[in-house]
């Protein structure tokens, strides 16, 4: 519902900011919890995970490379993007505040901002 691709990132971190506010830094992303959990024991539900944020990240890479940034970075684009975003999931809920949320938001916006130039030069 974003007007641009900028403003979309930064809506998505400022919604899983409130999100993890709201519900009292519980409710963040089921799947790193089972992730971390089974990565090592568990191949079945590793693949399930693995595949899950593989169709995040493929999701991502389609709407940055729809947006004009060239294929080969917005797919490191978006690897990265959820990578700050699981890290800030992980933070703000160990500190029981958005701080690290709102600072790996602030990142991917400047990463984004960053390869839309790169992408139009």
């Amino acid at each position: 519902a974003a007007p641009d691709l900028v403003a979309g990132v930064r809506d998505a971190f400022a919604g899983a900011a409130a999100v993890l506010r709201a519900t009292d830094y519980i409710d963040a992303c089921p799947i790193a919890t089972v992730a971390l959990e089974v990565a090592s024991s568990n191949e079945p539900l590793r693949i399930a995970t693995a595949d899950v944020f593989e169709s995040w990240i493929d999701g991502l890479a389609t709407l940055f490379t729809e947006a004009g940034i060239d294929s080969g970075p917005a797919r490191h684009l978006a690897i990265v993007f959820i990578e700050l975003l699981e890290g800030g999931f992980l933070l703000s809920r160990a500190a029981q505040t958005t701080d690290a949320l709102d600072a790996a938001g602030d990142a991917a916006v400047t990463l984004v901002e960053a390869a839309l130039r790169q992408s139009r030069s």
